[in-house]
């Protein structure tokens, strides 16, 4: 099968009804797929291989969806690739998953337009890339489970399964209209895709500023919000006297939730968070519908048809959280790792640790790995701290995230200098050099030496570092 004929089944059921309003302009379900269909004309014309991966570094908007369905509808594998991401990530990204061509907002040697603002560029990969049979639809690019980069390989048929499944828990149709604010490059598939084959409306919003966002939502009849609890808060500090009385459902995802937004937001417009856990390669594992203000803690019940247990519980229930489900991803991409070989007997260990309760209620507490999640982008802390080693006057660093009571983490940093008497200035330069803007440390603290187990040396995240004078 092919993602494309979820949204050709939806336009034709609804060929009128907008399936974007962007800008204040609607766009129907028809003329979604005649710029699909123009595109993918395009993309013919260029020969593109079956299964060629290719990463599309593009803004929000109609046309992203528009690029990744055509690539889709021409079987191509879409890798997306952040627009705030640097030059050197970009070539990592290009290396590390054989990307072999790009459509970037900027041309470069050899590229071609096909449509406003976007280039193709074809690339050859030192060796050509095996999709191993399968029918590849996405390779979402980021670390696997044991914090190293692993694209995530997901076919059209295990998308279509996590899209039924996620639908199943949040109930969306032809009468929803969602107000969106999240990135494409990091949101796509249990959102976008899954709104519509639906046949809703997604609301396409720039800027989230309280008070525009609040009349944006009520202007075009929002009924559904999926956003981060970053977006929560900013809507909860709106000192009008508006409310959103067409809201069925407000998802706060992507990272941990703070009480005083699920509080302030309660506060201000009478209605619950239901928070949500997704995993990259999972999909929308839990939701929480049943009890959002009495357990406001908790990612909720299993979602869909997914399955949650705790290994190996310690005396208070804690344990690692293990999940069985529909739609779970193909394999890893570097190196390729089939679904088989990290499944154990058919479930996936998330790296996540926490506890149910007696109804079933999943609680999150903690991470095997160090992930920082900021107003829903996941960072690595190890990639940062490879970038501030490269720095010549960086001995050795620690990345960690640090709660923030809008954004869900930041990140800060601590330094060992050499020479001790190094300053501070040209680290903060390197970083903006070679990083995109989220990931520079917020904050950088000098110390004179990083803590590290005794057996292996390896830095510990757990323990205090020795701060410099």
């Amino acid at each position: 099968m092919n993602l494309t004929e979820l949204l050709e089944e939806a336009a034709g059921r609804w060929p009128h009804k907008a399936a974007f309003i962007e800008e204040g302009v609607p766009v129907s379900y028809s003329a979604l797929v005649e710029k699909i269909n123009a595109l993918a004309a395009q993309f013919r014309a260029l020969q593109l291989p079956t299964g060629c991966r290719v990463g599309l570094c593009h803004a929000n908007g109609v046309g992203y969806v528009a690029l990744t369905f055509a690539l889709w509808k021409v079987n191509a594998v879409v890798v997306p690739v952040p627009t705030e991401s640097t030059p050197e990530e970009i070539a990592d990204m290009i290396a590390a998953m054989q990307l072999e061509a790009m459509l970037a907002p900027k041309p470069s040697a050899g590229s071609v337009a096909v449509g406003p603002e976007i280039f193709f560029t074809r690339l050859n990969p030192p060796s050509p890339p095996d999709n191993h049979g399968l029918n590849l639809a996405f390779i979402r690019f980021t670390s696997g489970t044991t914090s190293e980069r692993k694209g995530v390989a997901l076919s059209h048929e295990t998308v279509r399964d996590r899209v039924a499944s996620a639908n199943r828990a949040l109930g969306i149709g032809p009468d929803d209209t969602v107000m969106w604010c999240l990135p494409m490059a990091h949101h796509f598939l249990i959102t976008i895709v899954l709104y519509l084959s639906r046949g809703a409306t997604i609301v396409l919003a720039r800027h989230v500023v309280a008070g525009p966002f609040l009349e944006a939502i009520n202007r075009w009849r929002g009924t559904v919000l999926y956003a981060a609890p970053f977006h929560f808060a900013l809507l909860a500090q709106d000192q009008s006297a508006a409310q959103m009385p067409g809201v069925r459902l407000a998802v706060s995802t992507t990272c941990a939730l703070p009480q005083n937004v699920a509080e302030d937001f309660f506060k201000r417009f009478g209605r619950p968070l239901v928070q949500a856990l997704g995993v990259i390669e999972l999909g929308l594992v839990s939701l929480n519908l049943d009890d959002p203000r009495g357990r406001w803690n908790s990612v909720g019940r299993a979602a869909g048809d997914f399955r949650v247990r705790i290994v190996e519980p310690d005396a208070s229930g804690c344990g690692e959280v293990a999940i069985n489900g529909p739609g779970m991803f193909d394999a890893y991409v570097a190196p390729w790792l089939p679904r088989e070989r990290v499944l154990r007997d058919g479930w996936f260990f998330t790296g996540d640790l926490g506890r149910l309760d007696a109804e079933g209620f999943l609680f999150l507490v903690s991470r095997k790995t160090a992930v920082i999640n900021l107003a829903g982008r996941k960072i690595f802390p190890e990639e940062i701290e490879a970038v501030l080693n490269r720095h010549p006057a960086v001995r050795e660093s620690r990345v960690f995230g640090r709660a923030h009571a809008h954004l869900g983490e930041v990140v800060e940093a601590e330094v060992v200098l050499d020479p001790p008497e190094a300053t501070l200035d040209s680290v903060r330069a390197f970083c903006r050099e070679h990083l995109a803007s989220y990931k520079i440390p917020m904050r950088f603290t000098v110390v004179t030496a990083l803590p590290r187990t005794p057996v292996t040396g390896k830095i510990r995240r757990d323990s205090a570092a020795a701060v410099g004078g």
